[in-house]
Order: C-alpha cells, then sequence, then structure tokens
C-alpha cells in the first residue's frame, strides 16, 4: 500500500479520516440509504463515530480480516471513493470486493478505476485465486462497472440482500478468476523490492 492509478492514490484508513467519511456520507446519503445495509441511520456517521470505527478498521487492516481503503483523487487530494476487499478467506484464496463513490464525483469512472485495481491488487500482491462482487437488483450503477471489468455473473441469491428499512433486494452475483481481459489500467502498488 498504497495502490497508485492513473488518477487514484488507493491508501489504507488512518487516523484523522473520520472527518472526511462523515462528510462524504452525509454529501451521498440519499445513494447510500437506499443500497447499503449499514446505511440505516444517518447519526450513527458522525465525525466523531467514523473516527472510532475507523481505528476498527485499521486493526482489521493490520490483522488481515478486512481492507477497508480510501481512494483519493491525484489531481485535487479529495477523497473521492471508498473501496475495499472482504469476506477474505486466506485458505480459500478467495475475497469479494465493493466500493461507493462520493455524489460529487459520480460518473466520472472512480468506481470502475478502483475496482480495477482492487481486482488487480487481489491476484497479484495477495495471490487470490477468486473475487467476488455483488449488487442488488436494480442498482445499475454496479451492475455496470461488473459488466466494464468483465465479472462472469454466477446467478441470482433471491432476497438475499438486506437493505436499509428491512427491505430485500435480490443479490446479483459475480466473479472474476484472473484478470485476463481487464479493461487497461496502469497500477502500481509496492512489492517487497521496492521496500
Amino acid at each position: 500500500m498504497p495502490i497508485r492509478t492513473p488518477r487514484l492514490l488507493i491508501r489504507p484508513k488512518q487516523i484523522g479520516d473520520g472527518k472526511i467519511t462523515s462528510a462524504a456520507v452525509a454529501e451521498t446519503w440519499e445513494d447510500l440509504h437506499k443500497w447499503m445495509r449499514w446505511a440505516e441511520n444517518q447519526e450513527g456517521f458522525t465525525a466523531e463515530l467514523m473516527e472510532i470505527r475507523n481505528r476498527h478498521v485499521m486493526a482489521s487492516f493490520i490483522l488481515r480480516e478486512g481492507i477497508e481503503l480510501i481512494g483519493i483523487e491525484a489531481s485535487t487530494g479529495t477523497a473521492v471513493v471508498w473501496c475495499g476487499l472482504h469476506d477474505i478467506d486466506w485458505q480459500g484464496r478467495q475475497c469479494d470486493t465493493g466500493y461507493w463513490v462520493r455524489k460529487s464525483a459520480q460518473g466520472r469512472g472512480f468506481a470502475t478505476e478502483a475496482a480495477n485495481a482492487m481486482v488487480r491488487y487481489a491476484f497479484g500482491a495477495l495471490g487470490m485465486r477468486r473475487v467476488g462482487l455483488t449488487y442488488s437488483a436494480g442498482n445499475e450503477a454496479s451492475r455496470r462497472t461488473a459488466e466494464k471489468l468483465g465479472f462472469t455473473f454466477e446467478g441470482v441469491q433471491k432476497g438475499a440482500n438486506v437493505l436499509p428499512g428491512g427491505k430485500n433486494a435480490d443479490r446479483y452475483c459475480c466473479a472474476r478468476f484472473d484478470v485476463a481481459d481487464l479493461p487497461g489500467l496502469e497500477v502500481h502498488w509496492p512489492t517487497s523490492r521496492d521496500q
């Protein structure tokens, strides 16, 4: 870490990111509250509570239990995308990826760029054999990202995604098994040779 793409510096969460994340959640609440299970109650996303959560995320990163990252737009220094790898199975060499983009940065390809980088990092640096991606029925932005990145559609789990307000949606499941045919993207991260 960090992971660099032409437009993004993708780094682990760090002390002080609570305020950044809180502001981005507030700006993007309408979208997040529609699609993200964790976006149930906006009062739970104050800068102070986000800072506490970031410290837990930092510990999970050190313990290799989960990788939650923030993508900073290199040209402006603005945090634009939250992404990562979760449900990591080190023995099975598989994980899932996910992302969300703050409202003011949507429609500029940051989700696709970050997810492309996450897939490359998972297979390259972490040695994964499978990277999954799921999205809820009706979430067209996530569906388009999965298609752009060549994820293979594996099936639908009826009513499996719990959404805010106790709603359920069908979960569309996709996966990649290597980086072959991923859209071209220049991606760099430190290797043991760099240290």
